[in-house]
């Protein structure tokens, strides 16, 4: 009889929602089980200017284990996987969350990416250490929504009780799943306490802020093991108690990884909420101008060096809501619209939501929208629904681009290949954009839980399954071509400068 393959659970926190995701040591997804979720808005001191946001630890806990338990039974059921089957588990999550554990271990301070709650704590930050230090420890800026801004903010706060911890995301749902507390450098440097070229904390910034280094946990490397599934947390997943525990990682870099992109100069773009464009660096490439960010890399002698696209997935839905598409048929309308309509590259512009990172001149009312061509008289038609959705997927594809090229202008050179990931990948008429605008070797990752599978990637090394990453990349990963030949048109590059022309333009315009 055949031995079953090793399987790894992967816990994944999301903006909408969290999943649990299984696969087995052929890369093969044998359950994914996601529930959406949303924050709290939360009393902020300059909220105004950065709303704070929170969430309730016990209820998303809840739909994570909620989660598990749906995937193992689905796991079951589709292919005969019991959970004695699962070798490792391990986290993954959403960049710039913080959660801080009271002396008791119980979470007191729970913020996602987009709380603002820290922002006093940002500008005592940078009264007490230059830009340039920050910047070249850290790779970062600005440093408003980083768990150092946080815990600044908060020990002002009157009867705030003393953190024992501070944690990202990820490293609280091993907490949660293992009762160990630990912190792997690819969340971590989103802290603004990890020097991110040494992989380790800064004690020159907790020492000008005056932070106790104990409140921060043991740096391991992704894939470490942490600890095993306590008695409680195998009674909410039904995970088998003992089964180990693994340092995962930050969800943009275990994408990457997950997309098999893992060696320097190579590129992923991670199409989900927001786009992520990611380089793979040998060493920190620090780059002070405020329009990238340095990191580190899953893997532990790797770094990144990141610009961001901004808002794809949720500007996308937003543009099918104003279109008058709903329902669960809503995408596949979408790409019935954009391939009955002409193609009106030309005619056609949307400078609408995705941009070009650059936080020194950030304009939060810029203007955006669609432009296009009046032919004639009055009364002429405008564009039809399926080209302006075309336009928009069009334009997401021009910001992809143009952040690409700033990361590529700081390494001095084009990067060797740009794999695409994540669940806007689905879209054909997307990948027909790619297609004519990124004049670089593309692929796009088979499978659209990329940032689970590079987690079980590091889980499955771990476990001795694959003897390093880039055997269980082989063994793991599958990508396909994006072919371009014949689909570059001979006026692409005009139209994309002619997009930026407008963008310039559009970002200089508060409305």
């Amino acid at each position: 009889m055949t031995e079953p393959l090793p399987c790894f659970a992967v816990f994944d926190f999301g903006t909408g929602g969290g999943k649990c995701v299984i696969f087995d040591a052929h890369g093969k997804r044998r359950a994914a089980v996601r529930q959406t979720w949303s924050f709290t808005a939360a009393p902020s001191e300059y909220d105004d200017l950065t709303p704070g946001y929170s969430f309730d630890p016990h209820r998303v806990w809840a739909t994570l284990a909620q989660c598990a338990r749906t995937a193992l039974k689905q796991a079951l059921e589709t292919s005969g996987l019991v959970p004695e089957d699962i070798a490792g588990v391990t986290t993954t999550s959403l960049r710039l969350g913080t959660v801080f554990l009271d002396l008791r271990g119980r979470e007191i301070y729970c913020g996602p990416n987009m709380d603002g709650r820290g922002f006093g704590g940002g500008l005592e930050l940078l009264e007490k250490i230059s830009r340039e230090e920050l910047v070249g420890a850290t790779g970062h800026w600005p440093p408003f929504l980083s768990t150092a801004a946080r815990l600044l903010a908060y020990r002002k706060t009157a009867g705030a009780e003393t953190p024992s911890y501070a944690l990202s995301l990820n490293d609280w749902m091993g907490y949660r799943l293992s009762g160990a507390v630990a912190a792997e450098p690819s969340n971590a440097g989103e802290t603004y306490f990890l020097d991110i070229a040494r992989r380790s904390w800064s004690p020159q910034i907790l020492d000008a802020l005056e932070i106790d280094p104990a409140i921060l946990p043991p740096l391991v490397e992704g894939g470490t093991q942490i600890g095993r599934i306590t008695a409680e947390a195998a009674a909410s997943t039904g995970l088998p108690v003992g089964t180990p525990v693994f340092a995962g990682g930050a969800d943009t870099q275990c994408a990457l990884l997950g997309g098999g992109v893992l060696e320097p100069g190579h590129a992923g773009t991670v199409l989900g909420t927001t786009a992520p464009v990611m380089a793979i660096c040998d060493q920190p490439a620090i780059d002070v101008s405020g329009r990238l960010w340095a990191g580190c890399h899953v893997l532990p002698d790797r770094w990144t060096l990141e610009s961001n696209a901004g808002e794809t997935g949720t500007a996308w839905d937003w543009a099918l809501d104003i279109f008058g598409l709903e329902g669960p048929t809503r995408y596949s309308a979408a790409e019935e619209l954009i391939q009955k309509a002409d193609d009106d590259a030309d005619a056609t512009i949307a400078f609408a939501h995705p941009q070009i990172f650059d936080l020194e001149n950030y304009n939060p009312q810029r203007l955006t929208g669609f432009g296009f061509r009046q032919n004639g008289f009055a009364g002429t038609k405008g564009p039809s629904r399926g080209q302006l959705l075309r336009a928009f997927l069009r334009n997401l594809v021009y910001a992809v681009r143009a952040n690409l090229e700033q990361v590529e202008e700081k390494l001095g050179t084009e990067v060797a290949s740009l794999t695409l990931s994540g669940g806007m990948t689905r879209s054909r008429s997307l990948l027909e954009q790619f297609a004519r605008v990124i004049e670089r070797p593309l692929f796009v990752a088979s499978e659209p839980d990329a940032t689970a599978l590079g987690a079980a990637i590091l889980a499955s090394v771990a476990t001795g399954t694959h003897s390093d990453s880039e055997q269980a990349a082989t063994a793991m990963v599958r990508r396909e071509t994006v072919a371009q030949e014949g689909a570059v048109r001979p006026d692409a590059s005009a139209a994309y400068e002619k997009w930026r022309e407008v963008y310039s333009v559009a970002r200089k315009t508060s409305i």
